[in-house]
């Protein structure tokens, strides 16, 4: 199989951010949605940026965030892809499109179909999550098999799959082999409190990672 990237969000240091990529991590993740424990200021964004630019990809996340409103702070960190959280529109999607990757979340409830997917295939990536009140970072899974990833694939082909919502070390394995993603995100996985990443465990989460992969060689 070819490799998964790890895509590790919710970092809220420089500290963390660079252990993330020592690890192994080809993403961080800064969260933009005041509503999170985990929000970060611009400048602390852009401290972060510094620290990471050229060794991995730093990704926004924002929730109903106007559109110029992500642009600007998307241009001022400068992030390399907004992740996009809320009931954004495919509208929407499609005017960040023009300056930035665009990754859009879907949240995998009741209402949740395979063939949404394709209302956003203008986006780089989707990320499919578990629905919670803080817009992610909830620490719990949904139901895997509930879902027809083929289906997922063929409607947005050209968009990265994205799996998220309480994913770790004890079960990463499992995901992958059912799942099949182009990118593992953790977050909550992989601390030792909220906003606090724990170096253990991210170690943990990328060796689980890597060991799918060498099965399956």
């Amino acid at each position: 199989m070819s490799a998964v990237e790890i895509k590790i969000c919710g970092i809220t240091c420089v500290a963390d951010a660079l252990a993330a990529i020592e690890l192994g991590a080809a993403m961080v993740g800064v969260n933009f949605y005041a509503g999170s424990p985990r929000c970060v200021t611009l400048q602390r964004a852009q401290e972060i940026a510094a620290a990471v630019s050229g060794r991995a990809k730093l990704i926004g996340v924002f929730v109903n965030m106007n559109v110029s409103e992500v642009l600007r702070i998307a241009r001022a960190v400068p992030l390399d892809a907004v992740q996009l959280h809320g009931d954004e529109s495919r509208q929407e999607c499609e005017a960040m499109t023009k300056e930035f990757d665009v990754i859009r979340a879907l949240k995998v409830d009741a209402k949740f179909s395979e063939e949404r997917s394709a209302e956003f295939a203008c986006c780089s990536g989707l990320l499919l999550d578990t629905p919670s009140a803080g817009h992610g970072g909830s620490g719990e899974s949904f139901d895997w098999a509930s879902v027809r990833w083929q289906s997922v694939h063929s409607a947005s082909p050209s968009a990265r799959v994205f799996l998220a919502g309480g994913l770790h070390a004890g079960n990463i394995a499992e995901a992958i082999a059912m799942v099949h993603p182009d990118v593992v995100d953790v977050c909550s996985g992989v601390e030792s409190e909220k906003g606090i990443k724990s170096v253990n465990k991210m170690r943990e989460f990328v060796a689980a990672v890597r060991a799918v992969e060498r099965q399956e060689r």
